[in-house]
Order: C-alpha cells, then structure tokens, then sequence
C-alpha cells in the first residue's frame, strides 16, 4: 500500500475513535413548512381566530366558523382535549350518524351518546383519531370546548365536503400567517352603457336657395329648439333639403362589452 493511502486510513481511523461513545449523528435540518402551488387547493385552521379556510394557494375560497379542543399546549395524548398543530393530509369523507361518544374516555360523567358528530366527518391522518365534523351543538362554535376535534354547523361542513377530496392537505396553525384579507368579492356585472348617439351627416342645404341670413347674422339663440341641430338656420324648409343617401344605421343586438 502506498505511503499516501496508509496515511489518509490512519487519520480517518483517528477521528473516528476520537468520537466518544454512544454519540450521535448531526441533526437533520428541520422540514421547512409545506408552500401550497398557486393552483392547489387546502385547508387551513387557524386556531386563534377560529376559523377555518378554504384557500387555492394563498387565495381564501370559503371560510367557516369553526370550535377547537379546550386544552392548550402541545398535544401529546388522544384524551388532552388540544387540537394539534401542523400539516395532514385528508384521508376520508365520513358518515358519522352511527358514530357513538362515550364520556368515559376522557373520564368525564355521562353515558354514551349517538348523532353527536353531525352528518359529516372528514377524517384526516393523525395518531389521535381526530376529525373535522359536524355538531349537534351549534351553540359551541366559535369557541375552545372540543375534546380536540375541529367542529363546524352542520350547514357548513355539508358544504365544506362539496370541495374536499382525499390527499389534500390541512394545516392547522395556532397563529395566522397570511395577511388578513377579506374574501374577495364576487364580481359585479358590468351595467350596460346608455346607447350612443350615432352621429348622421347633416343634410347639405341648397345654399343658392336657402336663407342663411339669421346664421350669419349670430340671431339663432344659442340652442335652437326642435329637431335642427345648433348653427342651422330655421328658415331652411324641408323642401329646399337635398339629403344624400347614406347607409342605414345597424342597431346593435347587444351591449357592448366593457
């Protein structure tokens, strides 16, 4: 073996006993947050303001009202009562009639309960069997009473399930990111313009007959009333008027576009 080789194995050798026991490797660098594509849409709970979005990128689509768990803190048990933070993924769209509540698990008083979970769930990947649902306690929303769950009215979590399909994401946030904005207006139909006045050569007079006197002397009144237009002597007669044939005038059939 080369002097070289020999060399280059002896200090690889020496820094690796230098390590001491049972040390470990450099922590990987933290996952940065999931960025949604411009096109992509997702929701977003957002636990301080109790809402929850339905954005397509950073536009809001819907937004809904929403209750979250009453804990605080980070979750670390299925019965802390703390709706977690972070990204899932939607796994299904649920009927949860049958579904039965049974106090005990959180050692509260009570028997078990059906209808309690609305008529829809939407179940996403987390290791606490959490889900987005419905209530048979409308009255709760907007405040931290859940035992975890993200609960909505039942009219809008049956119109939240209308845009929700599998894989989408959920990011749940203690905190909003985003600038608020209000939810953009649908736009208003653009009234049609008053027609305008489409502008016809005026008639050309037999000047050798016409009396023009009044308009040359400056006596018309400044708006001449009848149908001559301003600057048109009224002692022009109808008779003395050669009109020259022009095409007619195309009504349009429908308003013009802005």
């Amino acid at each position: 073996m080369n002097s070289w080789k020999k060399w280059m194995l002896a200090a690889l050798m020496s820094c690796f006993l230098a390590l001491p026991a049972g040390a470990a490797t450099p922590a990987a660098k933290e996952t940065k947050e999931w960025n949604p594509k411009p096109s992509e849409r997702w929701i977003e709970v957002v636990k301080k303001e109790r809402r929850l979005y339905l954005r397509q990128g950073e536009k809001v689509l819907k937004t809904y009202r929403v209750a979250i768990g009453s804990g605080k803190g980070t979750k670390k048990s299925p019965i802390d009562k703390i709706t977690p933070v972070g990204v899932f993924t939607i796994r299904r769209i649920a009927d949860p009639t049958n579904w039965i509540f049974d106090p005990k698990v959180f050692n509260e008083p009570g028997e078990p309960q059906k209808d309690v979970y609305g008529k829809w769930a939407i179940s996403f990947r987390n290791p606490w069997n959490l889900a987005i649902h419905g209530t048979n306690a409308p009255w709760s929303i907007g405040k931290a009473v859940t035992h975890g769950c993200i609960r909505l009215k039942n009219p809008d979590i049956e119109d939240l399930i209308k845009h929700v399909k599998p894989g989408m994401k959920l990011v749940i946030r203690e905190q909003p990111v985003f600038p608020a904005k209000a939810m953009e207006a649908p736009p208003k139909v653009a009234k049609p313009l008053p027609a305008q006045a489409v502008e016809i050569p005026l008639p050309q007079a037999n000047l050798e007959s016409a009396d023009l006197s009044p308009a040359v002397s400056g006596d018309l009144p400044p708006v001449v009333s009848g149908d001559l237009l301003p600057g048109v002597s009224s002692d022009i007669k109808p008779e003395n008027i050669t009109p020259e044939p022009s095409a007619p005038v195309q009504e349009e059939t429908s308003p013009p576009q802005v």
